[in-house]
């Protein structure tokens, strides 16, 4: 007699869509090693808060160094070639609207990878940058430089701190950030960072050379831009990381 044995059929598990870790990813050494993001919200911080005290006590000595400066830096904009004056003009919108259109790209891009913490990375530092120069710059209301002959336009908006720089620290420092870690060698690693270095130092000198901002302003700008960038970042990539270490408890146990 034949007999017939029934064969187990496993039903079909759905496929999981696995993440794609070849793409633009931060390297998470911010969440690994947060001293390094305590050090640099520190120095940051410092340097900000220092002028930030210089201004709003009207120092007379930085009053003075940022006059000079200004009208020494007008004065050789007034004589410049029209290609130099073009291209202070041009860090303008690079400072500006140029990053606005980076992280739009990059947001993007993150939900489409499902990068989330790259994501959070970019929409809390970037979004809480506008915020936070709207309330500083209000609060100090510092006036900006007046020359009888203007290089481009007279901005009426407060000037303390740089927005452009501050936002141009965010984007670029970001971008090196993620994009170092993609490079195989130290000289092409070496590249990106000199990039990255000469964009955030163009935008602070095409903001004086067109008489926007006094010095002050700018490295105001440059202090505010590492301690927040310093501070998201880091407490981004820190959260995602226990978040990340707990799921594994949890899966072992």
């Amino acid at each position: 007699m034949q007999t017939t044995q029934a064969t187990a059929v496993s039903p079909v598990q759905p496929q999981k869509r696995v993440q794609d870790r070849s793409g633009l990813r931060s390297p998470g050494l911010l969440g690994r090693w947060p001293i390094i993001g305590v050090i640099l919200f520190l120095l940051g911080g410092g340097l900000f808060g220092g002028l930030a005290i210089a201004v709003q006590s009207h120092n007379p000595q930085l009053l003075q160094i940022d006059t000079q400066i200004a009208n020494d830096l007008h004065t050789i904009a007034l004589h410049s070639l029209p290609i130099i004056v073009g291209l202070a003009i041009f860090g303008y919108y690079a400072g500006q609207e140029i990053i606005v259109g980076i992280g739009v790209v990059l947001v993007l891009y993150f939900i489409y990878k499902r990068y989330w913490t790259e994501m959070w990375m970019v929409l809390i530092a970037w979004g809480g940058e506008a915020a936070i120069w709207l309330l500083v710059s209000n609060y100090f209301n510092r006036p900006r430089p007046v020359f009888p002959q203007v290089i481009w336009h007279q901005m009426t908006a407060p000037g303390f701190p740089s927005g452009h720089v501050f936002g141009t620290v965010l984007c670029y420092g970001f971008l090196a950030y993620v994009i170092v870690p993609k490079m195989s060698t130290r000289f092409w690693k070496g590249i990106v960072i000199a990039v990255a270095l000469l964009i955030i130092l163009y935008i602070g000198w095409a903001r004086l050379f067109i008489g926007d901002h006094y010095p002050s302003d700018v490295l105001a700008g440059y202090g505010l831009g590492t301690a927040w960038g310093a501070f998201v970042y880091t407490t981004v990539e820190w959260i995602s990381r226990r978040r990340k270490q707990h799921k594994a408890m949890i899966s072992q146990a």
